[in-house]
């Protein structure tokens, strides 16, 4: 059985109501008559035992995160009262005890970003838009594109283009409550829970191209994905955005693959993947190339995409693809060296 502690003010509190205040100055000068027990100290004895679920489709843990960042938010007005840091397993916490919602998550992603995390259905991971340069260098592609959507009689809608994001574990428990405890308890209150994460893995290919020796870059962008998850309830938010892709050519110059991150496919939103192709030479010019695979997300445990369609890319004026530099043969220059 647990000893509560009394403070020795609630102890002198419980003697002065059984005693006339005469009596009661007489009894400080003497050695009490009341029984008194010793202060303990509340202690922070609270540890968290973590596991990160590291099955993900398409995606290989090298390793495991360094810090894990832990959020005590308040049940009712989903306040942030406390934080603090684990390692990837866990490990001791230091927060007192009453009764919390508990978010636990990756610290230090490169790509993905943390925002609103002051309260618990605010708390969202999202990837930041791409850069000014590169957005400058889509330039082109956007405006065919934009011509595309008009030539079909869609509406041109600005765009937010944004980077994959990297993998977020996330752990979630609620209602938790810390106990009192003292610090001659020998065991510590264990917080167990589970992270997995918010992020999907998808592969692409794109097939039967005809002279992909010339291309030497590769720019693509996929439409209709999700923003950001709320990584408090792990709801995904109401807004699609555009992903900017990186893909690169086989050896054989006939098929572009490659990899990506995100947060998912938004619901009801139409898909396009659109790919720009620039060979770098005189007369090399940009291949523009747009497929809808919307339908492609619908049932896809793999999480591959595919698209075969015959793509040709016509050599460039000076018969190649990205530099083709002309060297001299080196000529034999005699010169004396002074010593």
């Amino acid at each position: 059985m647990k000893t509560l502690a009394i403070s020795r003010s609630r102890i002198v509190r419980s003697c002065r109501a059984f005693l006339p205040a005469a009596s009661f100055m007489l009894l400080l000068l003497l050695p009490a008559s009341c029984e008194r027990r010793p202060l303990m100290e509340q202690s922070n004895n609270v540890y968290l035992d973590l596991e990160l679920d590291t099955d993900i489709v398409n995606y290989e843990v090298t390793g495991l995160p360094d810090v894990m960042k832990v959020n005590f938010y308040h049940p009712d007005t989903e306040e942030l009262l406390y934080e603090d840091f684990t390692e990837a397993d866990g490990g001791p916490l230091g927060v007192p005890p009453g009764t919390y919602d508990i978010v636990v998550y990756n610290f230090g992603t490169e790509s993905t970003i943390i925002r609103g995390e002051d309260t618990h259905s605010g708390a969202e991971a999202y990837s930041g838009e791409i850069s000014d340069f590169m957005k400058g260098q889509l330039t082109s592609l956007l405006s065919l594109r934009a011509a595309n959507y008009a030539s079909k009689g869609d509406e041109v809608q600005e765009e937010t283009i944004v980077n994959t994001p990297d993998h977020l574990w996330v752990a979630r428990e609620f209602s938790v409550t810390v106990p009192v405890q003292v610090t001659d308890d020998p065991e510590p209150y264990v917080i167990s829970t589970k992270a997995s994460t918010v992020v999907e893995t998808y592969t692409i290919d794109i097939r039967e191209i005809t002279g992909g020796q010339y291309i030497s870059t590769v720019s693509a962008l996929l439409s209709g994905m999700v923003e950001s998850n709320f990584i408090g309830h792990n709801i995904r938010s109401e807004n699609p955005v555009t992903l900017y892709i990186e893909l690169s050519v086989d050896e054989s110059g006939t098929s572009l693959s490659g990899k990506f991150n995100t947060f998912g496919k938004f619901p009801g939103a139409r898909s396009e993947l659109t790919l720009d192709l620039l060979v770098t030479d005189t007369g090399g010019g940009e291949h523009v190339f747009t497929w809808d695979i919307t339908d492609q997300f619908d049932d896809n445990d793999e999480q591959h995409l595919e698209v075969i369609d015959q793509i040709d890319i016509p050599a460039p004026d000076g018969g190649g693809g990205g530099l083709d530099p002309d060297v001299d043969d080196w000529d034999d220059i005699e010169s004396d060296i002074i010593i």
